[in-house]
C-alpha cells in the first residue's frame, strides 16, 4: 500500500507541475491571461480539451435499425447489411447552430446522443479551462507575494506559437484538409521574421 501511494503522490505532483507549465504559457501566449480570454483563444484550447475528452471516451458505433439507433454489437458490427453510424466528438460538433436545432425534430433520437456528447464534453472543456484560470492566478499571486515568474519576450512567445502552428498545419494536411498548406506556412514564417527582424 504505501508504495502505491508513493506512486500516486508522484503522479499527482507530475501533475500539477505539468499544469503550473501549461499556465505559464498560456500566460506567455494569450494577451490578459487568466482575467481575459479572445474567443479565439477559447477555440482553440477547448480543440484540445476536445481531442483529450474523445481519447478518454471513443467514439461508439450504433446500428440503425428501423430508424432506432442502438448500440453494435459485435454480430451487428460484422454484418454488412445493417445500417451503422459512427458517433463522437467530432461528430456531434460537426452540426452548425441551424442543423443542430432542426435534429431535434427530424431525428430526435440521434439529437438525443449527440446532445448527450456534447454537454458532457463542454463541461470537461469548461473545467480543464477553469483549472488553467486557477494555476495561472496562483502563480501570479504568489508573484505579488514576492515570487517572480519568469516571463519569456514576445520573440520567444512567438516562435513557440509558430512551433504549434507548423505541427498543426502539417497534421491538418495529412488528414487531408485543403485549407493547409506547410509550405506556404513555412515561407509565411519566412517573411515575418524576414519582415520583423529588418
Amino acid at each position: 500500500m504505501t508504495a502505491n501511494l508513493e506512486k500516486l503522490g508522484y503522479a499527482q505532483a507530475q501533475s500539477s507541475d505539468s499544469l503550473e507549465d501549461r499556465a505559464n504559457e498560456a500566460m506567455d501566449v494569450i494577451p490578459g491571461f487568466p482575467e481575459e480570454v479572445s474567443a479565439e483563444a477559447r477555440d482553440a484550447l477547448y480543440r484540445g480539451y476536445r481531442r483529450r475528452w474523445s481519447e478518454r471516451n471513443p467514439a461508439k458505433v450504433y446500428a440503425i435499425i428501423g430508424g432506432n439507433y442502438t448500440l453494435a454489437t459485435p454480430e451487428i458490427l460484422s454484418n454488412k447489411k445493417v445500417e451503422k453510424i459512427e458517433i463522437g466528438v467530432d461528430y456531434a460538433f460537426s452540426f452548425s447552430t441551424h442543423e443542430y436545432g432542426k435534429l431535434g425534430q427530424e431525428n430526435p433520437q440521434l439529437r438525443k446522443i449527440v446532445e448527450d456528447i456534447r454537454t458532457s464534453a463542454q463541461d470537461y472543456c469548461s473545467n480543464r479551462l477553469g483549472d488553467l484560470k486557477r494555476a495561472a492566478k496562483k502563480i501570479l499571486n504568489k508573484a505579488q507575494g514576492g515570487v517572480t515568474r519568469e516571463t519569456k519576450s514576445f520573440e520567444e512567445s512567438a516562435k513557440k506559437v509558430f512551433s504549434d502552428w507548423e505541427k498543426s498545419v502539417k497534421t491538418k494536411a495529412s488528414r487531408g484538409d485543403a485549407s493547409a498548406k506547410p509550405d506556404k506556412f513555412k515561407a509565411a514564417v519566412a517573411s515575418f521574421w524576414k519582415a520583423y527582424n529588418a
